[in-house]
């Protein structure tokens, strides 16, 4: 069990085509925005709606992130290994009511694509500690960055 095996198996994961069930939840959420507007549903259906509609995306992360399990020695690295999955599903719910701002005008573009830029900022600092971290815990980690440098080259 070594790192070269573990992204033979990310990348044969991630090359069957699974990134469609997030694109299908979120087309879904979209939808289901457009009912918002409209009139046909109200906020709060379209919040647990899009909560159900993340569980397929939520997932295949999952999935994803219990293959890098399997790998890892530490016993502190196996415990935060989903931590990822976890915050995104925890704050998916807040980026669902922003969009509901925008779309029933409580809030101006500006501000959501405020919100939005420094969200998405402090998420990608964010991942970037977590897996420094990781990488510190155990040796057999393998982060996004080495997994496209392997992708990219192709010797695994």
């Amino acid at each position: 069990m070594d790192k070269r095996s573990q992204m033979r198996e990310l990348i044969a994961f991630d090359s069957t085509g699974r990134w469609t069930v997030a694109f299908m939840s979120g087309t879904l959420t979209f939808l289901l925005f457009i009912a918002v507007e409209k009139g046909y549903a109200s906020s709060t259906i379209v919040v647990v709606l899009g909560m159900l509609t993340s569980l397929p995306a939520l997932n295949k992360t999952w999935a994803r992130e219990k293959i890098k399990k399997r790998y890892l020695h530490s016993y502190a690295a196996k415990r935060l290994v989903h931590l990822s999955s976890i915050v995104g599903f925890v704050t998916y719910p807040f980026i669902i009511w922003l969009l509901i701002a925008v779309v029933s005008n409580q809030i101006t573009m500006i501000t959501f694509f405020t919100m939005i830029g420094i969200g998405a900022l402090c998420s990608w600092v964010a991942h970037k500690l977590y897996e420094r971290h990781m990488i510190r815990l155990d040796e057999n980690y393998v982060s996004e960055a080495e997994l496209n440098e392997e992708r990219k080259w192709g010797s695994a």
